[in-house]
């Protein structure tokens, strides 16, 4: 009578499905499956396919191929990155530079599906950015650029809007970054946007650019607001069109009301389409000299969107720098990602304005001290 045939012990069985798991790269699930048999050797008793024997030792080397990590690990802007350089590569248009650098982070072994997965992954968590909840602010500052992108139709020019406000306290927060649509910012859905979420400067005001279209949107919803016009524009227009102001101009105005416009006046008598701009301050009129009525400690942080513009200058760089032929959505995440980051950086050793200087100026100017909401 023939014997039974032998069959594999439990332990063997469940050995050899742990050693299996490790070799196809399902390290966790190999580590979680040890842990449950109490202690599966990590090493096999017998060679398996891919394994090497023979080894100084006796020891046997288990073949694990390689795993590279998704798409979505990272910083903001390394994963923002990541999404458009992979979008890049399948379509066989990014720079080579730029595929090295994804390479040495996650390697190449991936497909539309997963580069769609992260991006939308990553989308939905600049949209939760975007509604957060913020402290209402006494400032305002509302900047705008174009940037280039592409189309199937072929290449545009968009808006970009980043409003960067400071609070009560004196720290800045990004308040929002809007991107698109092509033409010229929809500000009255810019505003109500922040508005609802509770970030209406009321008690402060507003620093923007040469821009009616916003000055006049801002009025309207805030009419209780400061219109500050940005003095290094104002005066660099002035200084371009006037042979006359002396080289080395300063691009901001000092002293009190009274003494910038004393300043500028017998420059503004032969460009009288500049003068609307330098009007004494009131509450929803537009001023170069609107600053000019807070205490000295605030005028020279919120007379100019100079420093505003040297830090977009900055994190844009970080952000563009793979050069790629970006789409609307690519390059709004893009600019979102680095946004984010640059806001972790702000204020972090002290506030940008002095509180006490801050609350002075609310108490003096109303009851609508900005509360945190």
């Amino acid at each position: 009578m023939n014997a039974a045939p032998e069959l594999p012990q439990p332990s063997t069985v469940a050995s050899d499905v742990v050693h299996l798991l490790a070799r196809e790269g399902y390290q966790r699930l190999a580590e979680a499956l040890r842990e449950l048999l109490g202690g599966t050797p990590e090493t096999p008793g017998t060679p398996h396919r891919g394994a090497t024997a023979g080894d100084p030792g006796n020891e046997v080397l288990l073949f694990t191929p390689f795993r590279p990590p998704p798409l979505d690990q990272g910083t903001w802007l390394d994963r923002a990155r990541q999404v458009a350089i992979a979008h890049a590569f399948l379509k066989k248009e990014a720079p080579e530079a730029a595929v090295e650098w994804l390479q040495g982070r996650c390697g190449l072994r991936f497909d539309d599906s997963q580069v769609e997965r992260a991006g939308i992954g990553l989308d939905a968590q600049i949209r939760a950015w975007r509604r957060r909840r913020l402290p209402r602010p006494f400032w305002l500052f509302i900047h705008t650029w174009r940037e280039r992108v592409f189309q199937p139709a072929g290449a545009e020019c968009w808006p970009a809007t980043l409003i960067v406000g400071i609070d009560s306290h004196g720290y800045r927060m990004v308040a929002d970054l809007v991107f698109g649509p092509p033409g010229e910012p929809h500000w009255d859905d810019i505003l109500k946007g922040l508005d609802a979420r509770g970030i209406s400067p009321e008690g402060g005001g507003v620093t923007g650019r040469m821009v009616p279209e916003l000055f006049d949107a801002v009025s309207a919803r805030w009419p209780k607001a400061l219109l500050q016009v940005c003095q290094r524009q104002f005066l660099s227009r002035l200084a371009a069109r006037d042979e006359s102001v002396p080289k080395g101009f300063p691009t901001r105005l000092t002293g009190g009301a009274d003494e910038q416009l004393s300043v500028l006046g017998p420059l503004l008598e032969a460009h009288p389409q500049l003068k609307p701009w330098a009007v004494s301050a009131s509450p929803g009129q537009p001023s170069v000299l609107t600053a000019a009525s807070l205490p000295w400690d605030l005028r020279p942080s919120l007379v100019s969107l100079q420093w505003l513009e040297r830090e977009i200058r900055h994190w844009r760089t970080r952000a563009l720098q793979d050069e790629l032929a970006l789409t609307p959505a690519m390059k709004a995440r893009l600019l979102a990602a680095a946004a984010i980051e640059w806001e972790g950086t702000l204020d972090v050793r002290r506030p940008f304005l002095d509180p006490e200087t801050i609350l002075e100026t609310l108490q003096t100017r109303g009851p609508e001290t900005p509360a945190t909401r």
